[in-house]
Parts: structure tokens; sequence; C-alpha cells
């Protein structure tokens, strides 16, 4: 009669649960998602000095003979493609960077020792450090002046 409805404490309980479902299942479709074994944004390290930049980068279990290294601008692109046999199957890596211009890519040298290539990337000589010598000032009375 008049549309009335009987209060049912059931009722509030279920809506509450569907409710509270609601805002979890919501919430969780919210947080985005992470890789089960987060890898670094950057695998690599560099290790500079005041001729050259050292880049180390791990490849263990890779074959160095599976190993390219490509260099366009200032772009080095390392790749690793390695056939692992019928139980293992292939490995295939690549891994991208983009270096400053200050660095002699010509000049580039590379190693593998025991898992690690190591490029080694010399500066160019237009930013080495260099020392000016002075007009009007022998270098011998310089020499003079420090050992005093």
């Amino acid at each position: 009669m008049f549309g009335q409805t009987r209060w049912s404490p059931f009722e509030d309980i279920f809506n509450f649960q569907r409710e509270a479902d609601r805002l979890f299942n919501q919430f969780l479709t919210d947080v985005p998602a992470r890789p089960a074994h987060p890898t670094p944004a950057y695998p690599f390290q560099v290790h500079t000095s005041d001729d050259s930049w050292r880049v180390e980068i791990p490849m263990p279990g890779i074959d160095p003979a599976s190993v390219t290294l490509e260099v366009a601008g200032n772009t080095i692109v390392v790749r690793a493609e390695q056939d692992g046999g019928r139980n293992d199957g292939s490995t295939q890596w690549e891994q991208t960077m983009t270096v400053p211009r200050i660095l002699d890519l010509d000049g580039i040298r590379a190693s593998h020792r025991h898992g690690m290539l190591v490029l080694t990337i010399p500066l160019k000589e237009s930013v080495k450090p260099r020392r000016i010598q002075i007009d009007g000032v022998a270098s011998d009375s310089r020499k003079q002046l420090t050992t005093a």
C-alpha cells in the first residue's frame, strides 16, 4: 500500500557488501600492473673520467660472438642473439643508448670479460680539459714557483 517497503537489516548488509566489492574492484583496476620481476631502468653502469666514459653492460651467459654493436649518430645499439639448443630456446636481447655529443663514437672500443661487456668511449678533443699557456710567463719560472 502506497509503495512502502519493509526495512530489512539483511538487505542493508548485502547492499554494503556489494558496494564494498565494487569499490575494491575499482581500486584494483586503477592500480597499474607491475611486473613480477621488476627490471632496472638502466641495466648498465656508466663511469666517467677526464678523457673517456666507460659503460659496463652485464651479459651473463651470453656468448660474446653473438653480440653486435651498431653506432648511428649519437646512438649505440647493443644486440645479442643466441640459440640455446633444443632445450633452452633462443636468447634475444637489445639495448639502445643515446649518448651525449661530447663523446667520440668513432673511437669506441669494446671488450667482454666474465659476462661483462665494457664499452670505452673517448671524449672529443674539443671538450677535454687542456692547459693554456699564458703569454709573457715562462714555463720554467712557473715550475720554480710551484717547487719553492
